[in-house]
């Protein structure tokens, strides 16, 4: 992540905060100590075994967290529009900005900095030292806290440059001012969560607990804004805010109150609304620091929980491999391909949430219609056709299947006998077909079938040979390195660009699946297309 320089200036600008922290009851010279091995430890990691060229590897590791921060940074370039276009009306402009912004840094806290929160490989080493337990918990805080705030940076470094010369200084303050406390109540939020589930709950169940927390936040932030956008109403072409008890749940409604307080048309309703998006945070970070020697107790749960027993793998695995797979050696393949989908840890936690906003994400655009169409008037549309927006999650699922927890047992592949790596590809793509696409596009699939009717059925069936040929395809484009034999901290966020030409994929299908809709026989002959592509894909591809 941040290389040492990073780190020294990081250092540096917590030292002019030394004062306040040290109020806080934390040995700030302990705490700094702390902080600069563990950035230290950030640009130090040692690349994974296996790899075909050990230094260009350190050198991606070193460079990760920079080089995602241009792409970031390039988002933030599209948020622009919200800022220049927020005059005279600020409250709107600005709340979807704050959704998005909160959306974005959030799904990252989540999937890339909760390892950071949770990190117990340290506490071997720090809690058998005369270190109070708070000291270790606020470090652990701010080490989350400096790559949110270098993330929110480069996603608002655009919008604040022109927040600076269209509306002046004090809307640039008053941004800054917003996104530490946004930070504040990101991170502070979600540590208080985990402190919950931390608190009540062990073992396995815990872990299972937390990814199922992080799927439900990620849903709700996916949804959030819907609710946002209807704080306002069209009236005679102008934006016109109607305030509402429920606005007090939006924290994004929260951040874009001061605008239109200072700037726009203050009222008694704003100033209850930019109250909150000061006071919340503040409260909730003086909470935390009440309870972070409780959380530092509570992780030696995930400490103890490691040595576990393992789970056994079912008689349904086995059946199934029967079934869809032709060698004995590809079956194998699949079993453990399906174990380690459901079971290993970080891949849960990076992939559950996406596969969790998938199943949400074509119910949002009902969202935005069924405010001026009823439920009867959209089922007698075309509407259906927004189910392909379920398979941007095969990109994301694709690009996991290469990372491990343990990458270091792949040696066991390179000793067995194996004539190639084939049914290890075959049978990693068949556990996610099988194992997670199918169920998932099942359940949407049911609900789309009880809105729209029968009538459907053979878009449905296109949409879902649609997937099912994609996920080789894909396969055989993104996944350069066998299943499950990189480091997940080799994961590479510039790999994002993959999901930008798969969005254009997945359209360019459903145009065509749409134009085969309008010519006689089209949808039969197109059916028939893909089951042969299906065939071809699955059994030549990876031979």
């Amino acid at each position: 992540m941040a290389g040492p320089e990073v780190s020294f200036r990081m250092l540096k600008l917590l030292d002019r905060f030394q004062g306040v922290i040290s109020r806080m009851g934390v040995d700030y010279e302990t705490l700094r100590r702390i902080l600069h091995v563990k950035l230290l430890m950030d640009s130090r990691r040692a690349p994974v075994i296996l790899s075909s060229n050990s230094r260009k590897a350190e050198e991606q590791d070193k460079n990760l967290f920079v080089s995602s921060l241009w792409l970031y940074g390039l988002i933030g370039l599209v948020l622009t529009p919200f800022v220049f276009w927020s005059d005279p009306e600020y409250l709107m402009p600005m709340s979807i900005l704050s959704a998005i912004l909160m959306f974005l840094i959030m799904t990252s806290m989540i999937s890339d900095f909760s390892s950071v929160l949770l990190d117990v490989r340290d506490r071997s080493i720090l809690m058998t030292k005369p270190i109070d337990g708070r000291t270790v918990g606020v470090a652990r805080s701010i080490h989350a806290g400096i790559y949110l705030l270098l993330l929110t940076g480069a996603l608002s470094a655009a919008s604040l440059a022109v927040g600076l010369f269209k509306h002046g200084v004090l809307f640039f303050l008053i941004c800054i001012l917003e996104l530490i406390l946004m930070n504040m109540l990101i991170l502070v939020g979600t540590s208080m969560i985990y402190l919950v589930l931390l608190k009540y709950w062990d073992g396995e169940k815990l872990k299972d607990l937390i990814n199922y927390v992080q799927i439900g936040l990620s849903a709700t932030l996916a949804i959030g804004y819907q609710f946002v956008i209807r704080s306002f109403d069209l009236i005679d072409f102008n934006l016109v805010f109607t305030p509402a008890w429920w606005q007090v749940l939006l924290p994004p409604v929260w951040f874009a109150a001061p605008f239109e307080w200072m700037f726009g048309e203050g009222s008694g309703w704003l100033i209850v609304l930019s109250l909150l998006a000061v006071f919340v945070p503040v409260l909730l970070m003086v909470a935390y620091l009440r309870y972070i020697p409780s959380f530092e107790q509570y992780l030696e749960k995930l400490a103890h929980s490691e040595a576990g027993k393992g789970r056994e793998r079912g008689r349904f695995d086995r059946f199934l491999a029967k079934i869809v797979c032709r060698s004995r050696t590809e079956q194998a393949c699949f079993r453990l391909s399906a174990s380690m989908l459901k079971n290993e840890r970080e891949f849960k936690l990076k992939v559950y949430p996406t596969l969790g906003l998938s199943v949400l994400l074509p119910y949002l655009f009902f969202f935005s219609t069924i405010r001026n169409s009823s439920l009867a008037e959209i089922g007698r549309g075309s509407s259906y056709y927004v189910l392909h927006v379920m398979l941007i999650m095969i990109v994301t699922v694709v690009m996991m299947l290469k990372f491990s927890g343990k990458p270091k047992a792949f040696w066991l592949f390179g000793a067995a006998p194996l004539p190639s790596m084939s049914p290890l590809y075959q049978g990693a793509l068949k556990a996610f077909a099988i194992k997670m696409f199918l169920p998932l596009f099942t359940v949407n699939a049911v609900v789309f079938l009880i809105i729209f009717g029968i009538r459907i059925l053979p878009d449905v069936l296109i949409i879902l040979l649609t997937g099912l040929v994609l996920i080789p395809v894909s396969a055989k484009a993104m996944l350069r390195h066998p299943p499950f034999s990189q480091a997940f901290n080799m994961a590479q966020q510039k790999d994002g660009w993959w999901v930008l030409v798969f969005i254009i994929v997945v359209g360019g299908l459903c145009g065509l699946h749409y134009f085969s809709s309008t010519v006689t026989y089209g949808i039969s002959a197109y059916i028939v297309v893909l089951l042969a592509a299906n065939g071809l894909a699955w059994t030549r591809l990876y031979k």
